[in-house]
């Protein structure tokens, strides 16, 4: 067809009102190119929207902000979790027991809590939990209890005091020089020790509510108090507990002993000489009672037999062997005697008094100069003279300490003041260098010979080198029995325990889709 033909039917067409082909396909061919151009700006809006959110995952905002729990109602994020999950984890490690609990660093949390570390931690409860679980349960009761603790506080009108404050700008400040000295920001250090998801900001906020919940625990523990009634009748249930027996034995040996073969691998003894070895013990046993009876003593009787070893107690305390068992025994009179067998050793047993242990538990003030053993090598031929001369100079500076109190006011304030000031024991140096009520045996053995010399007196001096360093030593007095103290101390403890454990019962945890990003 001509052009001409074509523009006169183009004509005819349009005349009788029937659309031109040709415009028509423009018409298409426009339409067409809208609907890609919508089509390109949808897929260009859907990219962005896409990396927006790539980028938002990778920030760890969504993770660490979704729910992983709900307890009672209350809402707590992947990262709250995480910030006693790995709390906890960490002072495990740190703890001297790790490697009898069977955790390492980068350990599969996945692996299943030992037998041997259900009897270290007892609030591990289940045959199969893993510490995963382990560590997400008790992350969940913390969290609920440090927020029962907090509501408990402001119901109590509890502030957040200065003393308070310092605490927590204390710790924020060792985090930041402990980071600094890693080489590390604060956000990588905070991450590596708490997990991925915890910030600056919800550290911040984690360490505030516990402080207010740990004093508001600290304080009601305290609180709790006990009439002589009610300590006289703890007393009469626990007597064996709290009474100490004056004693002594004489114990004989019934353990048949290992020999070596002719290429010195160890050879068990055999049935015949373990029993043999058990009927000596027995029969030496039986033998050195006559003589007692006769009037021997069990220091001269022991002597007499090599399998024999001599013990004598002063102020011995209860435990569930035999031999203290037949102490024990409310029946027991003095001058008591008696052959106790301990498969397969044997003992004889003389029994002089038992009484309430009522020695008194001490106070006492001190102020500590650490040894500098900083640049010695232990591996040196001059070692040992290398740390006289550090315990000596710690030595020193405690008798100067004591000689610049002694010129001064020379009162027991004054001494606290100056523990408060120079003292390097960080359990004692804000508080006047006081530790109360002390037992026996609490303290170091030097430290303990001094305060509980029978000859000590209130308001005495002196100096004690122990291996922390030299001590100048106040004496500030005697304080409660030791029995009642551990009276109150065992109330104290049942019914503070009860209440703990009433602040998480019956919990209502329902786990959520945040429980995934926690670990």
């Amino acid at each position: 067809m001509s052009a001409s033909r074509e523009k006169k039917l183009r004509q005819e067409m349009a005349a009788s009102g029937t659309p031109d082909p040709k415009k028509v396909r423009q018409e298409e061919e426009r339409l067409k190119q809208r609907r890609a151009n919508r089509l390109y700006a949808l897929i260009a809006i859907i990219f962005v929207l896409v990396a927006a959110v790539v980028l938002i995952w990778n920030s760890n905002v969504i993770q660490r902000s979704a729910t992983a729990a709900t307890v009672d109602g209350v809402k707590y994020s992947a990262a709250e979790v995480d910030y006693y999950y790995h709390g906890r984890f960490n002072s495990l490690l740190q703890n001297q027991y790790a490697s009898y609990l069977g955790i390492s660093s980068g350990m599969d949390m996945n692996t299943k809590v030992s037998d041997t570390a259900k009897m270290f931690l007892p609030d591990i409860t289940g045959d199969d939990v893993t510490w995963d679980a382990y560590l997400k349960d008790y992350a969940i009761k913390s969290l609920a209890t440090v927020t029962k603790l907090n509501n408990l506080a402001k119901e109590k009108g509890y502030t957040f005091t200065e003393e308070m404050q310092k605490q927590m700008d204390d710790t924020i400040a060792s985090v930041k020089s402990t980071a600094s000295s890693a080489g590390v920001s604060v956000s990588t250090y905070l991450k590596a020790i708490y997990g991925k998801n915890v910030t600056q900001g919800i550290f911040t906020r984690m360490l505030k509510d516990s402080i207010m919940a740990s004093q508001y625990d600290s304080d009601y523990e305290e609180s709790l108090s006990y009439t002589d009634e009610q300590i006289e009748a703890y007393y009469q249930e626990h007597q064996n507990e709290l009474d100490v027996a004056s004693y002594e034995y004489i114990y004989f040996n019934g353990t048949a002993p290992t020999t070596k073969d002719a290429d010195g691998n160890t050879v068990d003894a055999t049935d015949e000489e373990k029993a043999a070895a058990k009927e000596a013990a027995h029969t030496a046993a039986a033998e050195a009672l006559d003589r007692l009876n006769a009037g021997e003593s069990l220091e001269e009787i022991a002597k007499s037999y090599e399998i024999a070893t001599y013990t004598v107690q002063g102020e011995g305390t209860y435990s569930t062997s035999a031999v203290g068992e037949w102490i024990f025994n409310a029946d027991r009179v003095e001058g008591d005697v008696s052959i106790v067998e301990s498969d397969p050793s044997t003992y004889l047993v003389l029994f002089h008094s038992r009484h309430i242990n009522d020695y008194k538990t001490v106070n006492i003030r001190h102020i500590l100069f650490q040894t500098d053993t900083t640049g010695l090598d232990s591996e040196s031929d001059t070692y040992e003279a290398d740390l006289e001369k550090a315990q000596a100079a710690a030595k020193q500076k405690a008798e100067e300490a004591l000689i610049k109190w002694k010129a001064g006011d020379a009162t027991e304030d004054s001494f606290a003041a100056m523990a408060n000031e120079v003292s390097e024991d960080p359990g004692s140096n804000t508080n006047g260098g006081l530790y109360s009520q002390v037992t026996k045996g609490e303290m170091v053995a030097a430290f303990n010979n001094w305060i509980f010399d029978e000859n000590r007196q209130v308001g005495d001096t002196g100096v004690v080198e122990t291996s922390y360093g030299a001590h100048a030593m106040y004496f500030s007095g005697w304080d409660v029995p030791y029995w009642k103290l551990t009276a109150e101390n065992a109330l104290r403890s049942t019914e503070y325990s009860e209440w703990g454990q009433s602040l998480i019962k019956d919990l209502d945890v329902k786990q959520g889709f945040g429980m995934k990003f926690v670990g």
